[in-house]
């Protein structure tokens, strides 16, 4: 099989997308990716990113695909379908010390947080165009609207409490540990003994 098919194939199997790195760990030369470039079987969406011309393409997953940033507050609340409103802004969080084409993009409301904290919560999931993207869990994102609840309208944060302590399997012990590490222990704590 000639390398421009493995490129191809590979494509087929991740719903039409590639990467750079992906080609790299495939031993291709980047001359194959040229040639399919210039033949139009392939296309470029973002740096390092290829798609093949039939598919749609994954926004969520090209914004921050080669960034160390993740999605967080009302967008990944959307994700974990605990707000119904499809997000129009994008919530990003990423280290106070990031500066880059996110800080330009007005698509993107970035968060800015410290390096030790970015990780607290991250996970990996399918973004709804089938692509892994990563996101906050659910007790981070809600500790993060109730942190910036000066931000978010009062509803949304009232609805995202309200549907997980109702209709998901809850865990006010990781909520309890997220809020004192994000400095939020007595906003989580008067929440919770409303909800409980």
């Amino acid at each position: 099989m000639k390398n421009s098919e493995k490129i191809i194939l590979k494509m087929k199997e991740n719903n039409g997308v590639i990467t750079y790195n992906d080609i790299k760990k495939m031993e291709i030369d980047k001359k194959v990716i040229a040639r399919l470039l210039a033949e139009k079987q392939i296309e470029r969406v973002e740096k390092g990113i290829y798609i093949l011309p039939e598919t749609m393409g994954d926004e969520y997953f090209n914004k921050i695909y080669g960034k160390n940033a993740i999605y967080s507050h009302m967008t990944a609340l959307y994700f974990h379908n605990l707000c119904n409103r499809v997000p129009m802004i994008y919530d990003i969080t990423v280290t106070k010390k990031y500066y880059g084409v996110l800080d330009k993009d007005k698509k993107i409301l970035l968060h800015k947080v410290d390096k030790e904290i970015l990780d607290l919560g991250r996970i990996k999931i399918k973004s709804p165009q089938g692509q892994y993207i990563d996101v906050y869990d659910i007790e981070r994102c809600l500790c993060d609207c109730l942190k910036d609840k000066d931000m978010i309208a009062s509803e949304y944060i009232k609805e995202a409490f309200n549907i997980y302590f109702k209709d998901m399997k809850k865990d006010t012990f990781k909520i309890m540990k997220y809020a004192k590490k994000l400095s939020i222990e007595k906003e989580i704590h008067d929440y919770l003994e409303v909800l409980l």
